[in-house]
């Protein structure tokens, strides 16, 4: 940590011009600790596990990112409880399911970072179920693609989950909060040494929520335990090691259904699942930190992570198609079983290396990576969409005008024969990188990468075993021009590549198309602005920004007759806008989180000629958010604070065509766009804190996104939450 730190203000102080490096180094970590202090919303730098580490206004690069204090402030319990707060973020539904720059970000197009590392399935990315907050110290977005470093991450962006790093000090905080919809939270966040030298360290995060949410059917449980340590037995190397359990008890909330266009014509609570069904879910995942000073200037670096995640469901869900279009009253219902289990490991190692000229600084990363996932062989899937009533086989159906529903009889449920699930592909995959962060005279920094990446898949079906292999060379080139103390110029231009699995090759007639899929590939280039106002301490990018996709799959909401769901593959899709995003303080007392984002999605070529010239699915053209925090300072009401704010979204496409248009053909229609508008309340006085938020004061029915016409989903209804907080 040290070491990545003194780097980054080397980098920092060739730029600036400064000369006197160790002062400059000391004084910039007290600005940042001092401003976290005061609360604020302000991250100056990030290190992603090493590879690519720096201050964030010297990086050739768009970064969004939301601080703890910041989570805190808004009592965000959920990472999608900040999108709305991240620049060129938004949800496409209500699972961990969000839209980078236009692009679909999730298990299914690209994994996630936790710490820099590729998360495992369950923690990170797992799409039914977004990561908590609690033990988080922030949420980064890595705008554009970001294979170079991290192999098939999608082109829109990733996202970065930062946990919280063992305390060198005794600390301990206790929150206990109660909300609308009988929600009860509380949360344990302790942490110091274990040995007067400091050489073992220690943090540990808990979370515990009870919640019948707004929607009908869908109470939840969660439990989070998050222990962390460090040891650091002698100068130059230390140790860490972070555990993650999380224990989820509840439903899945599959949307509401949209009867004949009507958006607003159900209640919003209204579920088509079954009051017996479920969806528990607890994974574990260990991962190890392992670094060694070889010289003054020659560093070694492992990590390695192993996550195991288990899912048991019974639920009966929409078959994403209507039984009387167009009048889309009675929807076809099926029901599935499901019990997996799944295994991911991940192994990160890199030699990083500091080489100091006249005139110009390195730092070198060469690395490897190696991942593999896989399911367990007893996992099984079974799916119905018949059943036995009164001696006759009947299909699966509710009535949206009339929505009455009996439980239904397990029993009675006709069982397809297909009984395998395509969930993911077991998948081995190895990348080999280098990438240079160059200082060059006083002004200029650039960065230059290349990968290869080699993926390697197998069938799902692990009775029937093939597999296929895929490969890809991988560039990245940045550079980064210091105007002035203020500004700094960027542009950067990068590539990205998802593989696709063995199933989407030799199976390819299941999923609906008559050749085999290929891997997509993309790129993009990004130019912009990064300024410093108030002495650097409130943050603004201004980008502007091209990405390029060609094949991308796109699932159609078609399942076929034997169980697979239906894909299909984009020709070229373009993303093309601007961002602008505000971070930070004016003062100490007057916080700002801000930004804006237009974004212009255009499809080029598709394997539907009527798509060609419509924009992606579930990406909005318009969308920003504004929250700002005044604290009063006087010492009579010392301690008092206020917070509102406002997001707001345009209309966006559905992803499947359901609506009829004038000459009879179906087409595609769009979710309604909205603003929603929230305050807060604060007190914080001798290590207490009291908060009080509403969120929709307005009480706005407005929809996230959603797929088409079965499953859309809607925003949470006005809501309140308590929270009282004590710093020990």
């Amino acid at each position: 940590m040290i070491k990545v730190f003194y780097t980054s203000v080397l980098i920092c102080c060739a730029v600036t011009g400064y000369a006197q490096v160790d002062t400059t180094a000391i004084a910039l970590e007290e600005v940042l600790i001092t401003g976290r202090r005061n609360n604020s919303y302000l991250i100056n730098k990030t290190e992603l596990g090493g590879k690519f580490s720096g201050i964030l206004k010297d990086l050739p690069q768009s970064v969004s990112v939301v601080s703890r204090e910041f989570m805190e402030d808004r009592q965000a319990f959920q990472i999608t409880d900040m999108v709305q707060d991240l620049a060129g973020v938004s949800q496409a539904s209500v699972y961990d399911d969000l839209t980078i720059r236009g692009f679909n970000s999730g298990y299914a197009s690209g994994l996630r970072l936790v710490n820099g590392m590729r998360s495992a399935y369950g923690y990170g990315t797992s799409f039914w179920r977004a990561p908590l907050t609690a033990n988080l110290e922030s949420i980064e977005v890595l705008k554009g693609p970001g294979a170079s470093l991290f192999g098939d991450i999608v082109p829109g962006g990733t996202i970065n989950l930062v946990t919280k790093k063992p305390l060198e000090e005794q600390k301990t905080s206790i929150n206990f909060s109660v909300g609308s919809f009988q929600t009860l939270r509380s949360t344990l966040d302790m942490g110091g040494p274990l040995d007067k030298d400091k050489r073992f360290l220690y943090r540990i995060n808990v979370a515990y929520e009870t919640s019948r949410t707004f929607r009908d059917n869908n109470q939840r449980r969660n439990i989070l335990v998050a222990p962390s340590f460090t040891f650091r037995p002698t100068e130059g190397t230390q140790i860490d090691v972070d555990l993650t359990y999380d224990d989820f008890d509840g439903a899945l909330d599959r949307g509401i259904g949209i009867r004949n266009k009507d958006f607003y014509g159900l209640d919003r609570a209204f579920n088509v699942n079954q009051p017996t069904d479920f969806y528990r879910s607890k994974f574990l995942t260990f991962a190890t930190r392992f670094s060694q000073d070889i010289t003054q200037n020659l560093s070694f670096h492992m990590n390695y992570m192993k996550s195991i995640y288990g899912e048991d469901l019974n639920e009966f869900r929409t078959l994403n198609t209507f039984a009387d279009p167009p009048a889309n009253t009675i929807m076809n219902m099926r029901f599935l079983s499901k019990n997996v289990k799944d295994y991911t490991d991940n192994l990160v190692s890199y030699l990083s290396y500091n080489l100091n000229r006249p005139g110009h600084t390195h730092r070198l990363v060469l690395g490897v990576d190696y991942a593999q996932y896989g399911g367990d062989k007893n996992n099984v899937q079974r799916e119905a969409r018949r059943r036995m009533l009164d001696g006759e086989e009947v299909p699966l159906t509710i009535n949206l005008e009339n929505p009455v529903r009996d439980v239904i009889d397990v029993g009675s449920y006709i069982w397809l024969a297909q009984a395998e699930f395509p969930f993911l592909n077991p998948y081995r995959s190895m990348g080999f990188y280098i990438q240079d962060q160059i200082t060059i005279g006083q002004r200029l920094n650039v960065v230059m990468g290349l990968r290869h990446e080699y993926y390697r898949s197998s069938s799902a079906d692990l009775a029937e075993s093939y597999k296929t292999s895929q490969h890809a060379w991988l560039p990245r080139f940045g550079l980064t021009y210091h105007i002035n103390d203020q500004m700094n110029y960027f542009a950067s231009y990068s590539q990205g590549y998802v593989p696709v699995g063995a199933d989407f090759m030799h199976n390819h007639e299941q999923y609906g198309s008559d050749s085999p899929f290929r891997p997509e590939r993309s790129f993009q280039v990004e130019t912009g602005l990064k300024t410093g106002f108030f002495n650097n301490q409130l943050q603004t990018e201004l980008s502007l920004f091209h990405i390029g996709r060609e094949n991308m799959m796109i699932a159609t909401g078609e399942m076929g007759d034997s169980g697979f769901p239906v894909y299909r593959q984009s020709g070229e899709v373009i993303s093309q806008g601007v961002e602008l995003d505000f971070r930070g303080q004016v003062t100490k007392e007057f916080q700002v989180m801000a930004n804006y984002s237009f974004n212009h999605t255009e499809v080029k070529r598709s394997s539907m000629e009527i798509e060609v010239g419509m924009p992606l699915a579930n990406a909005p053209k318009h969308m920003g958010s504004v929250w700002m925090k005044y604290v009063i300072p006087e010492a009579t009401f010392k301690g008092l604070g206020f917070g509102a704010g406002m997001n707001f979204m345009n209309s966006r496409r559905m992803e499947n065509p359901m609506a009829i248009d004038e000459e009879g053909a179906m087409a595609w229609d769009r979710w309604p766009g909205y603003e929603v508008w929230n305050a807060a309340l604060y007190y914080h006085i001798k290590g207490v804190r009291l908060s009080l938020n509403v969120n929709n004061i307005l009480d706005r029915y407005y929809y996230l996104g959603g797929f088409d016409y079965t499953r859309g989903f809607v925003g949470m209804p006005r809501s309140v939450m308590l929270s009282l907080g004590f710093l020990l």
